[in-house]
């Protein structure tokens, strides 16, 4: 009886949690009312208090359970998958795939959440830096492997592959999602694994730098 009554609180939470994302990225956060989040529920307004403690709490609630989901999936995603740049190009493919299947998400986080001031003051926020750790284990692997530059401090080799990966999402979003937004994933891997790649590595036998060409207006 016990397991029963926490699946159903679960189920509830999990309903509360996806009825708000849908609201919140309708709507945004100032116009979104708890009664809207309730009804698209299908739950007494006094229910949802008995989960967040007012909206601002319910509002940032959501990335934890959604980044939960990120992580564990990712981590499916990564299993049997052996050098640091195939586990990038991977987590390049997921990154992207995750906010093509989750766009109202994508809006609320992308579009609202991270232009807050108060997002970084948050719990959330110190949860999603932490949830980025995949990044800095692989770059932290590719450095062991030899494959990966150790001339740029590894925070800033994070933030170039997160920080492309997001641009790519948020201009897809202000978009209307109205492309497909894994048709360049390949090129973007190849992007950021070039930017990422140990100098020495792109050498070729002759002693030589081949270049490389990617057509950024493709992915514009």
């Amino acid at each position: 009886m016990a397991a029963n009554r926490i699946s159903k609180k679960a189920i509830r939470r999990e309903s509360i949690i996806q009825a708000a994302i849908e609201v919140f990225s309708k709507k945004g956060f100032q116009a979104a009312t708890i009664s809207e989040i309730a009804q698209r529920a299908g739950v007494a307004e006094g229910s949802i208090y008995q989960y967040f403690k007012n909206k601002e709490d319910l509002f940032f609630s959501i990335p934890i359970e959604e980044t939960k989901e990120f992580r564990t999936q990712l981590e499916l995603h990564l299993e049997g998958i052996f050098g640091a740049f195939n586990k990038i190009r991977k987590f390049v493919w997921y990154f992207l795939y995750f906010f093509k299947v989750n766009p109202e998400y994508g809006r609320m986080l992308m579009l609202e959440m991270r232009v807050s001031k108060s997002f970084v003051k948050t719990d959330t926020y110190d949860f999603l830096k932490k949830s980025v750790g995949h990044v800095l284990e692989i770059i932290i692997e590719g450095q062991e492997e030899g494959v990966i530059r150790k001339d740029t401090d590894v925070y800033i080799l994070r933030h170039l592959v997160l920080g492309i990966l997001e641009h790519i999402v948020t201009h897809w979003l202000l978009k209307g999602g109205k492309y497909d937004l894994l048709e360049h994933h390949q090129e973007v891997s190849r992007l950021v694994v070039d930017a990422l790649r140990n100098p020495a590595c792109l050498k070729d036998v002759q002693g030589h730098v081949p270049e490389r060409t990617i057509d950024t207006d493709a992915i514009d």
